[in-house]
This record gives structure tokens, C-alpha cells and sequence, in this order.
């Protein structure tokens, strides 16, 4: 079992004191900026919905040797479905490096701008409904660390280059109404009745130690491909909460995955005591994953997830604002032998 622990910056800008830099570190942070760009593992890919989707999809992601498309859209109320979705429509990243000898340390920032959107489907005929969709505009601010090392490279004219060796996930959000306690990923097996029940904690986070959590580069968090996972999250509602149905759950919680536009998909955890849910309106809400493939011809890649919780008060709240926590974490995926 790994126990993993973060500690959630502060969703500000880190301020670093006005310094003359001197020409070598200029090159040096020209060449980490570049690293940072090239590294699969860092970045907001499998983040966008890029548009309304269905609440639980896959696009373009392996499953047990095949590429799929499909979509379920979320219940919502007698005789109507939801569909949602983020279009982010501006983004701005800033980084700032503090190099120290062998070691940088790059805090980079985002600021993400965009509009969540909302469609009510008439499930007898399954068109929109207009009177009940709505868009709201948000902005949201992300951060993470990102820690390089200057190795030795006789290929190189200046004698040296630099590599990532480590992360922190990336955290943030909009407004303060959410957050996220603790997340959970849990092997599953198949008993003698033939039902899959919880066998293993895998990885577990949490925000609770002191200091920074920088994740290894070479040996993330790594899931068996096609095996069945149990990803749980927990949160907390500052409150007043709404809920959508009699249950009294006040938020969504989506785990979105991916590596691209083509390659993402997202599965709706739920909190409503049903599937592999124990308790109703606990707090913890859960979903059962069949981990996706690392894609035709690989045998791992690395992907990234995103685990979000969404209030609902305020998101159907016309000027209640927009809530909203994200973390996330990259991952391995790994083909069986």
C-alpha cells in the first residue's frame, strides 16, 4: 500500500524578490521551459470537456484492444436527462524558476478562463430542453511545482542538460465552497459468487502532512490495463447545499482522464449509496473504473487525471458563482503481459 500525502498550495501567485539574472540562467531556464512544453506527464491536457458532454464518455482511449466512443448522460429528475460540459476559451501560464546548483524548482501558474454549460435532454425524444439549459462564465487558477536536475552531458556544448525528475499535482479551482479531503484508488477482485469487491488501496492523497508532495517523474502512479479500479473521493461542502434529487447530495464529482483532445474521457462518481457507493450522502463519492489501455502499439504511456467536485447550489444559482476544486495527479498505464 502507498501512501501518498498533499499539501494544497495557496491559490495565489508566488512572488519572487526582482533579481538581475545573469546570461547561464537564462539559457537554463529557456531549456526548462522547453522540458516543461515536451513532458507528457505536466500540463492541462484531458482537462477542457471542449464543450456539453455526456456525464460519463470515452473518446479515442484502449479498451481491451479496441478504441471506443461512447456516452451516458446523467439522470436528472423525472423525464428529463443533463448533459454538461467546460469550454476553456483563454488561458495564461506563468512560471517562475528558482535555480540552485544542480536543482530548479519551477512554480507554474495557470489562469483559466472560460464558460461551463448546461443541457437538459427530454428523454422521450431526447432534444434539448431550452428553458432549463444555461451557461455561466468562470475563472479558475491552477498550480504545481516542477523540480529539474542539471546532469552531466558530453553531447552538449555547455557540458550539462537538464531533466525533470519530479511534480507536485496540480491544485485549484474557483471560490472556496468545495474542497477535496482525500482520494482513493483500490484494486478490485472477483469473489467466489463472481462479484468484484474491494481487495487493495493502491494509492492514496491526502492534504493533511506539512510541506510539498513532488511525485517521482520515473515512478508514477502506475494501474494494470483492462483491470477494474475503485476511485473514490471525498469532500466537503461548506454549505448551504442543493441537491438535484431526494438523495441531498449538494455536488458532482467527475474524475476526468486523458492525454489529448482524442484521447480523454470522464466517469461521474457518485454519492448515492448505489454500485460499489456504500453509504448515501456520506461525503465519499465512488466509481468503478476499467482502467483504458496505454493505446495500439504501446505497452505503457502516461496519462493524467483530474478529480473534480462541483457545487450545485451555487452552479444553479443564476449569480451564485461558480465552485470548483480540481487535483490532479499524472498516471502510468501498463499492459498486461
Amino acid at each position: 500500500m502507498k501512501y501518498i500525502n498533499i499539501v494544497l498550495p495557496i491559490m495565489i501567485f508566488t512572488v519572487f524578490s526582482c533579481v538581475e539574472k545573469n546570461q547561464d540562467d537564462m539559457f537554463d531556464e529557456s531549456e526548462l521551459i522547453m522540458l516543461l512544453d515536451q513532458d507528457e506527464a505536466t500540463g492541462l491536457d484531458g482537462f477542457d470537456d471542449n464543450g456539453i458532454m455526456d456525464m460519463n464518455h470515452d473518446t479515442g482511449l484502449e479498451y481491451n484492444g479496441l478504441s471506443r466512443t461512447l456516452g451516458d448522460t446523467l439522470g436528472y429528475g423525472e423525464g428529463y436527462r443533463v448533459r454538461f460540459g467546460r469550454q476553456i476559451t483563454n488561458r495564461e501560464r506563468t512560471v517562475d524558476f528558482v535555480i540552485d546548483g544542480d536543482t530548479a524548482i519551477g512554480t507554474v501558474n495557470y489562469v483559466l478562463n472560460g464558460v461551463f454549460m448546461a443541457e437538459a435532454m427530454d428523454t422521450s425524444n431526447m432534444e434539448p430542453i431550452d428553458s432549463l439549459g444555461f451557461t455561466k462564465d468562470f475563472t479558475s487558477l491552477m498550480i504545481r511545482k516542477v523540480k529539474f536536475a542539471r546532469i552531466d552531458n558530453s553531447n552538449n556544448p555547455d557540458g550539462y542538460s537538464w531533466r525533470v525528475i519530479a511534480m507536485t499535482p496540480l491544485t485549484g479551482g474557483s471560490g472556496d465552497k468545495v474542497s477535496i479531503t482525500s482520494v482513493q484508488i483500490h484494486s478490485l477482485s472477483i469473489d467466489a459468487a463472481g462479484a468484484e469487491v474491494v481487495s487493495e488501496l493502491l494509492y492514496t492523497f491526502s492534504p493533511d502532512s506539512i510541506g510539498d508532495l513532488y511525485i517521482n517523474r520515473e515512478s508514477l502512479p502506475s494501474l494494470t490495463s483492462f483491470e477494474p479500479v475503485l476511485i473514490k473521493v471525498e469532500i466537503e461542502n461548506a454549505g448551504p447545499e442543493f441537491s438535484i434529487d431526494s438523495s441531498g447530495v449538494g455536488e458532482w464529482v467527475t474524475m476526468r482522464y486523458g492525454r489529448s483532445v482524442n484521447q480523454r474521457g470522464r466517469r461521474h462518481l457518485n454519492d448515492k449509496g448505489y454500485g460499489l457507493d456504500s453509504i448515501v450522502n456520506d461525503n465519499i463519492h465512488s466509481s468503478l473504473m476499467r482502467v483504458h489501455g496505454p493505446g495500439f502499439n504501446y505497452n505503457s504511456r502516461v496519462f493524467k487525471a483530474f478529480f473534480t467536485s462541483t457545487d450545485l447550489a451555487t452552479l444553479f444559482t443564476e449569480d451564485g458563482g461558480y465552485n470548483s476544486i480540481t487535483w490532479s495527479i499524472p498516471y502510468r498505464t501498463i499492459r498486461p503481459e
